[in-house]
């Protein structure tokens, strides 16, 4: 059943929507930093698509989770806002010539190049591409700052069901008048004294427990190699049958989940990512409290050291350990979160420095294990019936080749359960062993194939 839309005429009396404070350091990173993280859907159809039904879809993406900006605070210590988007004004119109299957990896890496604004907007884009194999493949990306992996599976599934979820937010073009903006503004800082004081507090505390322990190497030297050429990180899409994953998570003593896991570490092992004989995973762990989460991002990171010679044996261990570890970040918020209140209060150009700093402080170079989990089977019907192929990835925009090498490269395995089958995702870039689409292809084929995994890519 069709859900109502906030009137328009209705929108200019809402009440500011705060951004969270994870929400607007993710937004100040991107406008610091100015690399700007996005999350794109691809589906595959083996045929042509219903560009009427698409529409429709695109239409009811417009109008749920996804149809929202950002309103920089106009305090120098205000909270940033949400506001609601204007629903997207052009067709969506085929393209004219079609390209060969083989060019289907740098068609969907073009559309990750696409302008997207996050204050005027619009901050996703659906674009769609016919190949002379008969296929289509359909491309959503959309703006790490507005949503996160679970926010848009969610808003997609809205979409292909008709569901349009009313939002809150006042109209980017509201009326509201500046002294009415400046004195929610303020009545917000106010209200987040106390947050801000426990945060300095915790800062406090942070600084002079590190006093004796600042011993992180530091971020190696950019490369004489490296330039400011852009580049995409390179990525591969595969999918393994479910019958096949779960034989191989029962065979090494372990669940689907703790397989994965290992998998990222001899990922990362692969790529080279060690540092003292383990691999450093990130693993984002949901911190929504039920579907009502209406902000953009709500994760939390836990931090799992893995040896190197442990992923390919036996999994009881791991297994055991993994879980310890994701319990105790659902239950104590680590030493970031406390400091998030600080957010408003850091200066652009301090803030670019601090982030700068915390990608100079990777020198345990990561990998990020994302687990979507379970998607219902909507997800897959955009266009009204279900898509061939559909993946998941994390990526940033185009960046510039000294950047990512002075970050020391980036590894990330996402993954997502669909009927049938666990969709895997592989971003990586490392200076020296993958730098290009294909390197990255021929790693993950032996990496599968050490599993005793079989799977089929995306573009097949």
């Amino acid at each position: 059943m069709m859900q109502a839309v906030a009137h328009r005429a209705n929108v200019s009396d809402m009440s500011p929507a705060f951004l969270s404070f994870a929400d607007q350091a993710i937004y100040l990173a991107h406008v610091s930093l100015g690399q700007h993280a996005v999350i794109q859907v691809l589906w595959r159809y083996l045929r042509p698509v219903d560009i009427d039904a698409l529409t429709r879809f695109r239409d009811n993406l417009a109008h749920g989770d996804l149809a929202r900006l950002i309103r920089p605070a106009r305090l120098p210590f205000g909270r940033h806002q949400w506001a609601s988007a204007p629903p997207p004004s052009a067709a969506l119109v085929a393209a004219e010539t079609a390209l060969a299957p083989e060019a289907i990896q740098t068609w969907a890496d073009a559309q990750v190049a696409l302008p997207l604004d996050l204050v005027h907007g619009p901050a996703w884009a659906l674009t769609f591409q016919g190949f002379a194999d008969g296929s289509t493949v359909v491309s959503l990306v959309v703006s790490h700052c507005i949503a996160d992996g679970l926010t848009i599976a969610m808003a997609v599934s809205d979409a292909v069901r008709g569901e349009r979820r009313p939002l809150s937010y006042p109209a980017l073009c509201s009326v509201h008048s500046a002294a009415t903006v400046l004195a929610a503004e303020l009545q917000r800082i106010v209200r987040d004294v106390p947050a801000t004081f426990r945060a300095l507090g915790q800062l406090a505390r942070t600084a002079y427990t590190s006093l004796d322990t600042s011993n992180t190497p530091a971020a190696s030297r950019v490369g004489p190699a490296a330039d400011d050429q852009t580049v995409v990180f390179p990525s591969a899409f595969i999918r393994v049958p479910m019958s096949v994953w779960d034989a191989g998570a029962r065979s090494r003593g372990a669940n689907r989940l703790t397989l994965l896991t290992a998998m990222t570490a001899a990922f990362a092992e692969a790529l080279g990512r060690v540092r003292d004989e383990e691999v450093t995973l990130l693993i984002p762990v949901n911190q929504r409290e039920g579907l009502s989460h209406t902000g953009g991002n709500s994760v939390a990171l836990a931090t799992l050291k893995v040896r190197v010679d442990g992923p390919r044996g036996g999994l009881h261990a791991l297994q055991r350990r993994l879980r310890a570890t994701l319990l105790q970040t659902r239950r104590e918020p680590n030493r970031l979160a406390a400091l998030l209140p600080l957010v408003p209060f850091v200066p652009r150009r301090a803030f670019s420095a601090a982030s700068h700093l915390a990608l100079g402080a990777l020198a345990d170079l990561p990998a990020t294990c994302s687990n979507l989990g379970g998607l219902p089977k909507d997800v897959l019907q955009i266009d009204g019936n279900a898509a061939d192929r559909i993946c998941f990835r994390g990526i940033d925009r185009p960046v510039a080749r000294r950047a990512i090498e002075a970050r020391q490269g980036v590894a990330t395995l996402f993954a997502g359960v669909i009927p049938g089958f666990v969709a895997l995702s592989f971003v990586a870039y490392q200076p020296g062993v993958v730098t290009e689409p294909r390197h990255l292809r021929a790693l993950v084929e032996r990496l599968l194939a050490d599993y005793e995994l079989v799977g089929e890519f995306f573009d097949a």
